[in-house]
């Protein structure tokens, strides 16, 4: 796992940070929305029908607050519906966002403006399935890649009236979407990521390398032909 280099592109764009943020904050984020859903005069089944929209506007809030304590860049994007935004967050050309989905290896629900997204991906078709047999196969480098953080748990139902989660069924996963269809080219958890990080050597962004070889240096050639010419002189 922590040998594939489409994971390395985001253990070196996104700090362990972010991640590690979203995974303690999952549980308390969950109880927040559900507080909030259960608190009015309304009925149980007005209470759940809010509860979706309520959750997801406090996950969208919370990465981007992560972004921000790590230095990300996070960017309000409309839906191609214009109906509602999603948060995405940048790093190092690849694009991330965040979606509840009902279980950890369940497709995000189908949207224009995620088909759009997951386009950007059609390259790695080329790099994941062996049967296009392409050579060689496309490197990496910064290529833009788009990816989901996938959360989840057994929240209440119509059915089910404890308003308590089952501390078993919470999910937090980082997916990388395949384009044009519905699935996913890789599929990792979160607590799988933060071991790799443990491992993983201090990356070096592309940004620090760049900005390390701006630095201005000292013309060694002119120095020794000046010396020469003033040797000549005496």
């Amino acid at each position: 796992m922590d040998n594939n280099p489409l994971l390395g592109r985001f253990l070196s764009a996104f700090p362990e940070q972010f991640l590690r943020r979203l995974v303690q904050r999952q549980k308390p984020l969950y109880a927040q929305s559900i507080a909030i859903s259960f608190s009015e005069s309304w009925s149980r089944i007005e209470s759940l029908s809010v509860l979706p929209g309520i959750r997801r506007a406090l996950w969208e809030n919370e990465i981007r607050q992560a972004a921000i304590e790590c230095g990300l860049k996070s960017l309000d994007t409309p839906h191609a519906g214009e109906n509602c935004s999603c948060v995405t967050v940048n790093s190092e050309g690849l694009a991330l966002t965040v979606h509840y989905v009902d279980g950890p290896n369940q497709f995000v629900r189908e949207a224009e403006s995620r088909k759009q997204n997951a386009g950007v991906n059609d390259w790695l078709n080329y790099y994941t399935d062996e049967r296009l047999l392409t050579s060689p196969i496309p490197k990496i480098g910064g290529r833009p890649i788009y990816l989901n953080l996938l959360h989840g748990a057994a929240f209440p139902t119509l059915t089910n009236e404890n308003l308590l989660i089952d501390d078993t069924s919470y999910f937090l996963k980082l997916a990388i979407p395949a384009s044009g269809a519905g699935r996913y080219l890789y599929n990792w958890s979160a607590q799988e990521l933060l071991q790799v990080y443990k491992t993983a050597p201090p990356a070096v962004s592309v940004k620090a390398e760049l900005e390390d070889q701006a630095r201005p240096r000292r013309k060694t050639g002119d120095r020794k032909e000046k010396k020469k010419g003033e040797g000549n002189a005496g």
